[in-house]
């Protein structure tokens, strides 16, 4: 089966399990390793790489070493995974204080864990094997397109700090210019100085560019050229995995995002990214992610 036809079946199963029909089915394999994360308010806290039927390895922020367990082979299919690019899971890998290689660890230890592998419904075992005793069992509530949000992991997440008050992301006009001139951009949250790295999965490919400013609206980006893919209007299918320069602040938004504007300057592309409405967990974890960077509260 072609590429294409791998994801519209793995798509299709979870459409189908949404709705809550047993549907049994095996992952095609394509010799590829597919990536796969888990965040609590977008904090990534596992992350996976999963191929049929060889390679089911994952790492935690408080358990960085690689572990196979064969229940990760259910992990694509569980609506909280977040698929990611190589270059996402290597930047998530490296805030667990591992350096992702193309290749699968060898010799890993190996986790004998209760199957069916229910990733929603961590069972005590399952918790102190990743390193996250306290994930809460109960369930998230639903949030849009009655996906669940992932389970609370406090203990794995990084311990960033609350964002100060409710005007951290207030309202404000922008200005952003293209290539013929300025053009007015509507913004519902005030965009906050951040540098960073902004990486963008869309259409299979992960465009890597400077991160200038973020808010729970979109963010500012910049690039040394002008690639083909940044162009106004254009569609981020996302998720977007966002790192702070300084400290170990990462995020991962599942939203999908559009291209507002561009503008060069010198050598640089300058764009904006309009994001997708964000879920609660999203945003609040969206504070938390600036109050760290900018070192508020800590």
């Amino acid at each position: 089966m072609p590429e294409g036809g791998q994801e519209w079946l793995f798509f299709f199963v979870r459409a189908k399990r949404r709705r809550a029909v047993a549907v049994a089915v095996a992952m095609p394999s394509n010799g590829e390793v597919k990536y796969l994360v888990l965040a609590d308010r977008a904090v990534p806290y596992l992350l996976a790489r999963v191929r049929w039927p060889d390679v089911a390895q994952a790492v935690s922020a408080a358990s960085p070493g690689w572990l196979d367990d064969s229940g990760l082979f259910d992990l694509p299919y569980n609506p909280n995974a977040v698929t990611v690019s190589f270059t996402q899971a290597a930047s998530v890998a490296a805030g667990c204080g591992r350096q992702l290689h193309a290749e699968p660890a060898e010799g890993v230890p190996v986790y004998l864990r209760r199957m069916p592998a229910n990733w929603s419904d961590l069972s005590p075992s399952e918790r102190r094997n990743w390193g996250i005793e306290f994930v809460g069992r109960r369930r998230s509530p639903l949030h849009r397109g009655g996906r669940r949000r992932p389970l609370t992991a406090r203990a794995a997440a990084p311990a960033v700090a609350q964002a100060n008050g409710p005007g951290a992301l207030a309202g404000q006009q922008a200005t952003a210019g293209g290539r013929g001139g300025v053009a007015p951009e509507r913004r519902s949250g005030k965009r906050v100085r951040i540098g960073g790295r902004a990486h963008i999965r869309s259409d299979g490919t992960t465009i890597s560019a400077g991160l200038v400013d973020l808010s729970a609206s979109g963010a500012g980006c910049v690039l040394p050229d002008e690639p083909q893919r940044v162009t106004p209007g254009a569609t981020l299918g996302g998720p977007f995995l966002l790192e702070a320069e300084t400290g170990a602040w990462r995020i991962c938004l599942d939203v999908t995002g559009q291209i507002s504007w561009r503008r060069s300057a010198g050598a640089d592309t300058h764009f904006g990214i309009a994001f997708a409405e964000l879920a609660e967990g999203e945003t609040e974890g969206l504070r938390r992610f600036l109050a760290a960077a900018q070192g508020k509260g800590r």
